[in-house]
Order: C-alpha cells, then structure tokens, then sequence
C-alpha cells in the first residue's frame, strides 16, 4: 500500500527544556524509512515564517504549544510529512494511514472536551486546507490571540474543519491518545499507534534548571498571568461541533 504523504517524519521541540529524546527515537525507530527531523529553536529562528508575529508573541510567554501549532502548520503546508507530537511513545509504524493525498488529524477524545481534534498531524505539501488555516491566522494580531488551544489548536482546527469542512481524516482517539490525560483510557482491541505522555501538561519530561532559564521562566509567568488576565475578560465565542459526532 503506497503512502501518499512525502515519508518525512518530524517533531516540534522548542524552548528550553531539553528533548525527550527516548520517546522521540522510538517513531525513528519504527520508521527507518522516512527521513527524520526535528524542528528545534535554531530551525524557528532561521526559518521564514508568515505567522512570525504570533510565533514571538506566544514564545515571549512561554506558551510553547501555541508556538508549535504555528510551526506545524508551516512546515507542513511546505513540505508536507508527519509530525507527531514530541511527548509520546511510537509502537507501530504508521504508513498504513496515509493512503490519501489529504490532511489528517486526530480527536483528542470522542467521549469528553466537545469531541475536540488535534492540529494537524499529516498532509501532502500544499494541501489546501492546511493553507486555509495559515490564512485564517494571518488575519489576526497578537491582541486577538487566546489560549492557544482555544486561538491556534484544537478549538481552532475544529471550527475550520466546521467552516471549510476540507477533505480530511480525523483518526479515532486511541490510535495516538488511549489514555487521556483526564484519566479515559481505551480499553478495546483495535490497533494503538503511539501513546501521548502529555509531557505539557504532566510534566513528565525533565526540565532545565539553567538559573537563566529558571529567570525567565519566571518572567513568563508574570507575562503569562497579565495576558490571560485579559483574555479572561472576553467574550469566548460559541460554536457547533456537532459534525465532530457523526
């Protein structure tokens, strides 16, 4: 069965913390075949991206996922590929699900948090909606930028997949996520790809104890609490995901 997504694999891993290289070897290792790459600080500040303004605004407060949801959509809209997320575990190789020229994601969880999706994981290079979304964030300014799971992430994807509804596979749950961080676990027999250790979000993955790091660290924090002070006060925008559940 031919994949028809360039077999390039990747990870996203900026900031100062050092790489879960462990976890991250083992989608190498299951992919012998693909070329392998990791989009680190140096390729962020070197590479031209259109959304750079958000980018720098969202690294200044340490909002890391929101800087990779930038990045990925970039760097897949150029050169297409597969990038999983850097906090998990690989158990299978994955070329089996990309037997289409389109874009794929994943939901997060079919059974809680509105039937939400992942930012895109895979695609061919210039898929149309991947490129869509990156017009839909060249629209905006620093000021509009919320959360990022709410501006850029999963709240995002799935109103744009409402909006454009693209031609685009949405993987079930537990091909990527058995176990949510919320504590649903998958229990069936169907086939697990990878397991996400939500390294954000546990911490789970060592962190830098750099005393300049730990510093600015600390100014994000203050940043951080300023913006979402702010963004607390606005109106948050309600829409149907109904789709997600058919």
């Amino acid at each position: 069965m031919d994949v028809l997504i360039p077999k390039q694999l990747g990870h996203i891993w900026i900031g100062p913390n050092p790489k879960p290289i462990q976890w991250m070897n083992t989608w190498e290792n299951k992919h012998t075949d693909w070329k392998y790459t990791v989009y680190d600080n140096n390729f962020l500040n070197n590479y031209h991206f259109k959304t750079r303004n958000l980018i720098e605004f969202y690294y200044k407060l340490g909002l890391y996922a929101g800087v990779a949801d930038l990045m990925r959509y970039e760097i897949l809209y150029e050169f297409g590929g597969f990038i999983p997320e850097a906090d998990s575990i690989c158990y299978h190789n994955t070329d089996e699900l990309f037997t289409k020229k389109q874009a794929y994601t994943v939901y997060e969880n079919e059974f809680i948090r509105g039937n939400l999706v992942a930012p895109i994981y895979a695609c061919e290079p210039k898929n149309e909606f991947v490129g869509q979304l990156i017009n839909e964030l060249l629209q905006i300014t620093p000021l509009d930028l919320d959360y990022p799971w709410i501006s850029t992430g999963n709240f995002f994807v799935a109103k744009m997949i409402q909006k454009y509804n693209p031609d685009i596979t949405i993987f079930p749950s537990h091909y990527f996520n058995p176990i949510h961080y919320e504590g649903i676990v998958y229990n069936g027999d169907d086939k697990i790809y990878s397991k996400q250790l939500f390294g954000s979000t546990s911490a789970k993955y060592k962190k830098s104890i750099n005393p300049i790091n730990i510093f600015k660290a600390k100014q994000q924090k203050k940043m951080r609490k300023i913006f979402l002070n702010n963004i607390s006060k606005r109106k948050k925008e309600n829409f149907s995901i109904d789709f997600l559940n058919n």
